[in-house]
């Protein structure tokens, strides 16, 4: 039986409270899924060994972690993207290691307005519903698979203590469709790994590079998102023609790319 790990994160406001101003309206989270054998053995050293090539070791004696704000910013270890040929290069190995990479993407996002004028008389947590339906399609990606796994998010100091609490509510409880006991029998623990930036984890730092580009995607198909371009278009295809959770037709819609309102 193989073992997975999910790694999320989270883009946009996922606050209760909404306005027009895009920042708050939206929300999203986004989970990779690799199958640990293959993310330990293959994936990880590649990864380490990309940001080696590129961008070298730091004062601290190993590559810097990939942050997609620090990337676009291009300071510090990252001020030899502001050369264009060099930053086609990164951009050009990345997403080679995007499309070799053998991993899953689930991206689940909300639009704050239209939901809560679709449904007034809503009162739950919207952080929690995402969270819900995020692992619902990890359950159903490790059951199909005949699997276990378990999920791991970046340190977010006050956040975390609520993001603990709503993953163990949603292992008590299950969904609609899904038993609390099944759903455990698939995930490994009831409480989620949350571990800090500096532990240099590879899997966090590809849902950090991934999240922002999934969500708007989806936007772009699902709301009124303006497409993206250059890479983040590039990738935000990838990410469409393969690596989406999709169901036994191939299709992503409401599998590993989920919108509320739908």
């Amino acid at each position: 039986m193989s073992r997975y790990r999910m790694f999320i994160d989270d883009t946009g406001d996922v606050d209760d409270a909404a306005t027009n101003d895009p920042k708050r309206r939206f929300a999203s989270i986004t989970g990779v899924i690799f199958e640990w054998d293959y993310y330990h053995h293959e994936f990880d050293p590649a990864f380490r060994q990309l940001k080696l090539d590129h961008f070298g070791l730091t004062s601290k004696g190993r590559p810097p972690i990939l942050r997609r704000h620090d990337l676009m910013k291009r300071q510090g270890p990252f001020a030899c993207l502001q050369d264009q040929a060099t930053r086609a290069t990164f951009d050009a190995a990345i997403t080679q290691t995007y499309q070799d990479g053998q991993f899953t993407v689930i991206t689940t996002a909300i639009d704050k307005i239209a939901f809560y004028h679709r449904f007034p008389n809503w009162r739950q947590d919207v952080y929690l519903f995402l969270i819900q339906n995020a692992v619902e399609r990890y359950f159903y990606f490790l059951r199909n698979l005949n699997s276990t796994g378990d999920v791991m998010a970046e340190e977010r100091g006050n956040k975390d203590k609520a993001l603990k609490a709503r993953f163990r509510h949603v292992l008590d409880h299950g969904f609609q469709q899904v038993q609390p006991a099944h759903l455990q029998a698939c995930l490994t623990s009831k409480e989620i790994k949350i571990k800090p930036k500096s532990d240099d984890q590879t899997g966090l730092q590809m849902a950090d590079l991934l999240a922002a580009i999934s969500f708007h995607k989806c936007h772009q198909i699902y709301g009124v998102g303006q497409g993206m371009t250059g890479f983040s278009h590039n990738v935000g295809e990838l990410i469409e023609a393969s690596k989406f959770y999709r169901n036994a037709a191939g299709n992503p819609h409401g599998y590993g790319r989920v919108w509320r309102p739908q």
